[in-house]
């Protein structure tokens, strides 16, 4: 599972750093959003877990996605094949 969040995490690249940063960039967030996902399978929950990580690490001035797009990212992790 985890390589699957890392794929969509890193394939979304929400702060835009690629190609400019190392491919494991956003290594820290993906281990806890893989972690969550071992608690709960809940998408609002997931949604709101993404969005947490993203503004907690880099700043709400950084990751200034909105909390539908993370629904989205969320949904494609619980839902869709890999």
């Amino acid at each position: 599972m985890k390589e699957k969040v890392a794929k969509i995490i890193n394939d979304w690249d929400p702060i835009d750093l690629f190609p400019y940063s190392p491919k494991d960039e956003y290594e820290m967030e993906i281990d806890l959003i893989s972690k969550l996902l071992d608690e709960s399978t809940d998408l609002e929950h997931i949604a709101n877990c993404i969005s947490t990580v993203f503004t907690s690490r880099f700043g709400d001035d950084v990751f200034t996605k909105k909390y539908n797009e993370c629904f989205n990212i969320a949904k494609k992790i619980l839902y869709d094949s890999e």
